[in-house]
């Protein structure tokens, strides 16, 4: 079912509709090949068609939604291939990270790390796949803001919703333990600062779609194009 949140004091129309689009697609509330009910959803966001359209232009640029003129507006369907793209730079963006992180986070900020893993299991045994994927994009997002690597952060959002569908589907299909268990190791790695095995440990998560994705296809085989 589509999900609306209240739109923030400072937030455009068209930032507000972009992201609550965003969010429907990624948690799949909205599904690949849905065809989207402008008009509806204007109404339902209290926005005017302008905004909607604007943020429908963004997404279509993005390869999140299609316009098809003429005929209307679908989601997308997830492109396998560009996924692994995502995921590739991730895997070289964020094995860097974990040996930067060996080098430059201090104590305070890797126990900010331990108490989103805490938080994980909590939600884990509760099966909250929708607190699950906030706190694993925290992890992550942490791990760059802590490096200082702002840019590659927002490089990496601005096509993480392609990956981000595939996780939420892996999430439920597969066992979320072996995802937390990669968390832990990269945090014990980071503690110890052992650059290669924090590099492994990385790269190891990074790969866990390779592992995941035969089983999403078959799992979810009407959502890929």
């Amino acid at each position: 079912m589509f999900e609306v949140s209240e739109r923030n004091s400072k937030e455009s129309a068209k930032d507000y509709v972009m992201r609550i689009l965003i969010d429907n697609i990624i948690n799949v509330k909205l599904e690949p090949g849905e065809k989207l009910l402008d008009q509806e959803l204007c109404e339902v966001l209290k926005v005017s068609r302008t905004p909607f359209r604007e943020a429908e232009l963004t997404l279509a640029q993005r390869r999140l939604i299609d316009i098809r003129p003429k005929i209307g507006t679908y989601v997308s369907y997830i492109d396998a291939a560009l996924v692994e793209e995502v995921r590739h730079l991730r895997s070289v963006l964020e094995a860097e990270l974990a040996v930067m992180a060996c080098a430059v986070l201090e104590k305070e900020q890797i126990d900010r790390l331990w108490e989103n893993l805490a938080v994980w299991q909590m939600y884990i045994q509760k099966k909250q796949e929708d607190k699950i994927f906030l706190l694993d994009k925290q992890f992550h997002g942490m791990l760059y803001k802590m490096c200082g690597r702002i840019y590659w952060h927002e490089l990496v959002e601005n096509i993480a919703p392609h990956f981000d569908r595939t996780t939420i589907l892996s999430f439920r299909c597969r066992s979320m333990e072996h995802i937390l268990q990669d968390h832990e190791d990269l945090i014990r790695a980071i503690e110890k600062k052992d650059r290669l095995k924090a590099e492994k440990t990385a790269r190891r998560h990074m790969e866990r779609y390779t592992e995941n994705i035969d089983t999403i296809l078959q799992e979810f085989p009407e959502y890929f194009r």
